[in-house]
């Protein structure tokens, strides 16, 4: 790549700049680090300012002092970083300085370059200080670029004084501020698609060790930490590693994306592990190197950044932690925080690595600062020794059958390495991303908010995914089997084989080494072996058929594993990431698990359990309903017998309010706020592809079809209901979009023909989409009654509505279809018989699943010009 001179006063702002971006480029290219890769940024937009500053501003040059704050103050750009600029100006500032000023000011625009800048005299700079944190922030990391520097000066020696009387409020206030922006992006380092910049463990954490040391300690080097007993020297090695590697992949994003980018996502991941030079592992793609690189620093980072501000928490707050008394085995409690006696406590006895935590969750209590950087340092005295101490395997039990901070000791254990030292196996998931827009977080960060999630439903203080999991959850006598089976649920991930399968046999495994009795051992092994089967049954599979219900009780065995998988289920999905989890997913479960229940406590054979639950909804229906009975009785005898047993007496009875309402055509919508969802209930003469046109017609604005029912009525019209919510899975409820819908619909029933399902082939496919396998066949345990085709596919627009029109074209009834998103991936379900309402046969099946392979396959990539 070529580079260009910036020293010629001939060349443009603009393209100064462009060539300046071009010798950062040839540096990354060449192997530059983060920090030369910054300051030659840095030093380069000093030059061309400067220059600029001379040429353009004399008079205005000869008065003010030009001052760079912030990130550029500190001499730390990437490419599309702002440039923070303060001018500071005499009390009477001559009217041509002004006007070289804006004249200055316009030529930064239009070379492109971000400018933020403020222009004040040393007063009411000092005032802007004393009323707004962030310009305080920005004040701490000035640097002189142009002028004769008496102002800044001036400004200086106030702002030394401000600081001094300042120290306390200010670093509260950046420690609050930090707290605020780490629940603002997630609270967790983890993230898939994360921000280099705000999230947690990333820049700008670092960036406010460095503010909060410099005006409490009067730190010029973060490194001078050491010194003043804040960190350890090896914390501060990793921690300026980190910051390196960060700013070499903020270069790299900024020069691809031409832009402040800060967001680092799926597409980004792969450039960056390109340009970077990562390689394939083990049969994992480069970029799954990367990102197991780029968690490990940000981890290092919220670490020790952590530690630091706890450090400066108990500095702020002496008091809360004067009170220190000696609480036995080598440990202290300071104030809420359990200490150490000293150093070597741990070396004393290795076994208090693990009764530390126990300790503390005891009491209720946190590890001080000191406590967690000793258990970082000593945590390689966890050997198959200590593993194998019968001791060890108690505590470990212990803290997992604690009452409280079951969550938060498994999360300690995590950040400190004693987890994954106790347990090897799971240090190959920590740091570990999963290629994909479903599972938001790494497998060790979803793994230990899982546990979370299931200690939640003891607690009624805390939220609770669905109720009936909070009834279920005390029946159950060993939780520490649940918590072991979800540590182990995803630990296969990554692995060649079925992670379930594999995973199982190293949950065995683990039980085995802990000499926990065999019940316990198989019913772990089988949780995890089985730990998708609920979700997918619940979601895919035709609950009405009872035959589904009865294969799926004798697949699951007994009411005390039913338990066990129903809570694994909730706190698994749960844990995936924001907003996955959903009043709907949890109604499939709860049904699923009732009928089981049922399933397990009857004596009733299937054809009389069947007849019983019949007659039970039509005498509810009959119950339910406000309008004459005699009216109800005939919109109930229009309807299959399927129809009856697919939906519960709530959605039943919305339908026969629909049919004595209309003998022709007819739409209805129901809000049914307790399962977050809304229900579109349309009766219609049959035509050719209507399925495929409602649903078309239903997700052309805002929402999401979840679930589809369609079946003939007695009279010869169809039913078809549609269950649905918003596109980002919150409840889909708002009046207005639901009536635009419900006109939708009405106008295109009152139409001679139908319209053609428009296909749009112009959508956008990202580099995720390209990476999910094109997947069609056959469910026969989905359905007894019919045959049940599954598509897997990339999700894009319509496709629901393409696969439906293409099933209608071949005169196949459908039934029903379950929709299910996993981020870039969709799985549709569809339930259809023939003409004759027959299952298909075998070569039907095989024909019309090549036909949905050939709809749900992705345009192939325009080839480049060559």
């Amino acid at each position: 790549m070529s580079t260009a001179a910036v020293s010629n006063d001939v060349i443009s702002p603009r393209r100064q700049l462009a060539a300046l971006y071009q010798q950062v480029e040839a540096a990354f290219d060449a192997g530059a680090s983060g920090g030369e890769l910054s300051r030659l940024m840095c030093q380069g937009v000093d030059a061309l300012l400067i220059r600029l500053w001379q040429q353009q501003a004399p008079a205005a040059a000869a008065c003010m002092d030009l001052v760079a704050v912030g990130g550029y103050g500190r001499g730390e750009l990437s490419p599309h970083s702002d440039w923070d600029l303060w001018f500071i100006v005499p009390e009477e500032l001559p009217a041509q300085a002004e006007e070289e000023l804006q004249s200055f000011l316009l030529s930064l625009w239009d070379m492109g370059a971000k400018i933020g800048h403020a222009v004040r005299t040393v007063r009411h700079t000092l005032e802007h200080v004393q009323e707004d944190w962030a310009s305080a922030t920005a004040a701490l990391e000035s640097r002189l670029l142009a002028g004769s520097g008496e102002l800044n000066r001036q400004l200086q020696a106030k702002l030394d004084i401000f600081f001094k009387k300042q120290r306390k409020p200010f670093v509260e206030a950046k420690l609050a501020e930090l707290e605020e922006r780490h629940m603002r992006t997630g609270g967790t380092a983890f993230w898939m698609e994360p921000d280099i910049k705000e999230g947690k463990g990333g820049l700008r954490d670092v960036q406010a060790a460095f503010w909060i040391s410099k005006v409490w300690y009067g730190c010029d080097d973060i490194a001078d930490l050491v010194a003043a007993g804040a960190v350890a020297e090896r914390e501060i090695e990793q921690l300026l590693a980190a910051q390196d590697f960060l700013w070499r992949c903020r270069t790299a994003l900024h020069l691809d994306t031409r832009r402040a980018n800060e967001r680092i996502g799926f597409e980004q991941q792969v450039m960056l592990a390109e340009q970077m030079g990562y390689q394939p592992v083990n049969e994992r793609p480069a970029v799954d190197a990367f990102m197991k690189d780029y968690f490990r620093h940000v981890g290092r980072v919220a670490r020790v950044t952590g530690l630091l501000m706890m450090h400066f928490q108990e500095q702020l707050h002496p008091r809360r932690f004067s009170f220190t008394r000696n609480i036995g085995d080598g440990f202290t409690q300071e104030g809420t925080l359990v200490g150490i006696r000293d150093a070597g406590v741990f070396r004393e006895d290795p076994l208090r690595l693990l009764r530390v935590f126990h300790v503390a969750q005891q009491g209720q209590r946190r590890l001080s600062s000191q406590t967690l950087r000793q258990i970082r340092a000593d945590v390689l005295l966890i050997d198959d020794a200590f593993r194998d101490d019968p001791e060890a395997q108690r505590t470990f039990l212990k803290i997992l059958r604690g009452r409280r901070n079951v969550h938060w000791a498994l999360k300690e254990m995590n950040d400190t390495g004693v987890l994954g030292r106790f347990i090897p196996c799971f240090r190959d998931v920590v740091g570990l991303g999963q290629f994909n827009r479903y599972h938001a977080y790494t497998v060790d960060e979803h793994t230990i908010r899982a546990v979370g999630e299931a200690r939640n439903f003891w607690h009624r203080d805390r939220q609770i995914r669905l109720p009936l999991a909070h009834d279920v959850c005390h029946a159950i006598h060993r939780p520490e089997l649940l918590y072991i089976a979800l540590i182990f649920h995803d630990i296969a991930k990554g692995l060649p084989g079925d992670h379930s399968e594999v995973g199982a046999l190293m949950a065995r495994s683990f039980c085995e080494r802990m000499h926990m009795d065999s019940d316990a051992t198989e019913l772990v092994e089988w949780l995890v072996r089985e730990h998708l089967l609920m979700a997918v049954k619940s979601q895919r599979f035709d609950l009405s058929d009872p035959e589904v219900i009865r294969a799926f009780a004798e697949r699951v065995g007994n009411i005390n594993r039913l338990r066990y998988l129903f809570l694994l289920t909730i706190a698994d999905i749960a844990a995936v990431g924001p907003n996955v989890w959903n009043d709907w997913k949890g109604s499939l479960l709860q049904e699923l698990y009732w009928l089981t229940s049922e399933y397990y406590r009857s004596d009733e054979s299937i054809s009389e359990s069947s007849e019983r639950l019949y007659q039970t909804r039509v005498n509810a229906v009959l119950d339910r309903c406000s309008v004459a009975r005699e009216l109800q009785e005939e919109a109930l005898a229009r309807l299959p017998r399927a129809c009856i047993m697919h939906f519960p007496p709530r959605l039943l009875q919305n339908i026969v309010e629909l049919l004595v309402a209309t003998g022709g055509d007819g739409v209805k919508y129901w809000i049914d706020s307790d399962r977050g969802q809304s229900l579109f209930f349309v009766v219609a003469r049959e035509r050719n592809g209507l399925f495929a046109a409602l649903s078309a017609t239903l997700t052309s604005g805002h929402g999401s079809i979840m679930a589809a029912y369609a079946d003939k009525l007695s009279d010869g019209r169809v039913l078809d209901v549609f269950h649905m919510q918003s596109v980002d899975g919150s409840p889909f409820d708002i009046p207005s979009d639901l009536e635009r819908l419900k006109n939708r619909i009405d106008k295109m029933l009152a139409a001679d023909a139908l319209p053609r399902v428009a296909i749009d082939t112009s959508f956008k496919i990202n580099v995720l989409m390209r990476r999910v396998e094109v997947r069609v066949r056959e469910l026969p345990d989905a359905s007894y009654r019919v045959t049940a085709i599954e598509v897997s596919a990339a999700d894009q627009p319509r496709l629901l509505a393409r696969l439906a029109d293409a099933i209608s074209s071949q005169g196949y009834q459908l039934h029903s279809a379950s929709i299910s998103t996993f981020g870039e991936r969709a799985v549709d379900v569809f339930f259809i018989t023939d003409k004759a309402m027959q299952q298909l046969t075998e070569a039907q099946v095989a024909e019309l699943s090549r036909q949905l392979s050939d709809i749900a396959t992705l345009p192939e990539e325009p080839a480049l010009p060559g």
